[in-house]
């Protein structure tokens, strides 16, 4: 079971490194990008769940959770998107690894977890990194909104695992269908601001993004983090930022300076610290 959670977390991080970089790529907005991933998940994944005979009926209350899951998920993509189309798919990386010091933040007003030294220290080098990160802060500022953006995101994220971990009594393909479901009811509140005039390259995009990321990574993901805690999740989440940084230089052209660059690893270090010192006194 150890060998095959690290394989799928593995795969699962490897697909969400892609995300900001064909996100970028694409012409398709936000509202677009998210309708059609989470049409082809939703339909993908009942399909697979029919044709298994592993659709499960769940209690009133469950329905509920999955919709707070669902809407949460969504909230996260919209943010994440548009984040990275404000500024860059490297932003919309580091924007996203902040995710471990809205963990700890989360796990100390809503998991039960004692705020320690360790912790006050995280968040303050975080908060530093970001700061080096923005140029300049106002919101007229792309990199500067990118970042608001995609730190949005990072801690709607951060509230995933533990939603996740606390309904676990929930099936994981259930749980992995309702979260895509509902996300998808959300998204259809924008139908009329999605465009839909796209060319063969965004098409290949978004079908990657449904398929690779969306239906196989995110329902990977759902089994990963239900198994594993969430300080674990976190630490090892990190390995998806560089790649996604990489990509973003090789394939985009993109360039961090070296302010951007020292925010970054600031922000990934912070977290990493903070929740291996977490883990370490477990």
């Amino acid at each position: 079971m150890r060998h095959r959670t690290a394989f799928e977390a593995a795969l699962a991080l490897l697909l969400f490194g892609c995300i900001p970089v064909v996100v970028r790529s694409v012409s398709a907005n936000a509202f677009t990008i998210g309708i059609f991933r989470l049409t082809v998940a939703t339909l993908g994944l009942g399909g697979v769940l029919l044709f298994r005979r592993q659709l499960r009926r769940i209690a009133a209350r469950d329905v509920a959770r999955l919709a707070l899951i669902g809407f949460l998920f969504a909230a996260h993509w919209l943010t994440l998107f548009l984040g990275v189309k404000a500024s860059s798919a490297s932003i919309g990386a580091i924007g996203l690894s902040t995710y471990g010091a809205h963990l700890l933040i989360l796990g100390a007003l809503f998991g039960g977890a004692h705020v320690k030294a360790a912790d006050v220290v995280a968040v303050l080098v975080a908060g530093i990194g970001a700061v080096l990160v923005v140029p300049s802060f106002t919101l007229a500022n792309d990199v500067a909104l990118g970042m608001l953006l995609s730190s949005v995101s990072a801690l709607l994220y951060a509230s995933l695992p533990l939603l996740h971990q606390r309904w676990s009594h929930i099936d994981n393909s259930t749980r992995a269908l309702g979260q895509f479901a509902f996300a998808l009811l959300f998204f259809l509140l924008f139908l009329g601001k999605a465009d839909w005039t796209l060319t063969g390259k965004d098409w290949a995009g978004l079908l990657f993004l449904a398929v690779g990321v969306t239906l196989i990574g995110h329902s990977l993901w759902v089994r990963v983090t239900t198994r594993l805690s969430p300080s674990a999740t976190s630490i090892i989440y990190y390995a998806n930022i560089p790649f996604a940084i990489a990509l973003g230089a090789l394939l985009l052209g993109e360039r961090l300076t070296p302010r951007s660059a020292l925010g970054a690893a600031l922000i990934i270090g912070a977290g990493v610290f903070g929740l291996a010192f977490h883990r370490q006194r477990r």
